[in-house]
């Protein structure tokens, strides 16, 4: 079958140096092409595609001195729009709940906050953040979609995504909470 997915998906840091850290060391990606493209008269960007490991990748940009381009902005996304935390992310698929819950405890072990798996009823998922202050997940289907699925109505979802009240308050937190004011996400991961 002719592959027909997503090619790259191409985003915009402000810190080009511990981005490339954290998706190399923290998830595991490589480093796939890195280049500086050079503007007419001033500036240049810093542009990097990452693999995340199926031959997909993310690219990110990093103006630097750029006639035009803004020095700073709100790398997550969702706090320039005036929106909650989860409207704006990026899912990366998980072949099933085994892999999900070894990826989560991988993640862990590398200093990321990481939520409790969540499930959705049809799939299940882990969400964190990366140093732009992006909503990243990671996602397993665990169940075919059926023809009573493509209705946009309220679907029931079996009780709380989470059981644990704690664990409940954690997952709000990192999904809707609200998000930071600062340009860039500089704490530790």
């Amino acid at each position: 079958m002719k592959r027909t997915g997503v090619h790259h998906l191409g985003l915009a840091t402000l810190d080009i140096d511990r981005t490339v850290e954290f998706y190399t060391t923290k998830l595991g990606w490589e480093v796939a092409w890195a280049d500086i493209i050079e503007t007419a008269g001033e500036g240049k960007i810093k542009h990097v595609f990452l693999n995340t490991g199926d031959g997909s990748l993310v690219a990110f940009m990093c103006p630097e001195k750029v006639p035009g381009v803004p020095t700073e902005w709100a790398t997550d996304i969702n706090s320039a729009q005036g929106l909650p935390g989860a409207f704006y992310h990026f899912a990366f698929h998980c072949d099933d709940v085994n892999e999900l819950e070894a990826k989560r405890a991988e993640l862990t072990g590398k200093g990321v906050e990481v939520t409790p798996v969540v499930d959705h009823e049809w799939c299940r998922s882990i969400y964190f953040r990366d140093p732009n202050g992006l909503l990243l997940e990671y996602c397993a289907t665990v169940r075919a979609f059926t023809e009573d699925d493509k209705v946009m109505r309220h679907h029931h979802q079996p009780g709380p995504m989470v059981t644990d009240p704690e664990d409940a308050k954690k997952v709000h937190k990192m999904l809707m909470g609200p998000q930071s004011t600062a340009k860039v996400n500089r704490t530790p991961v």
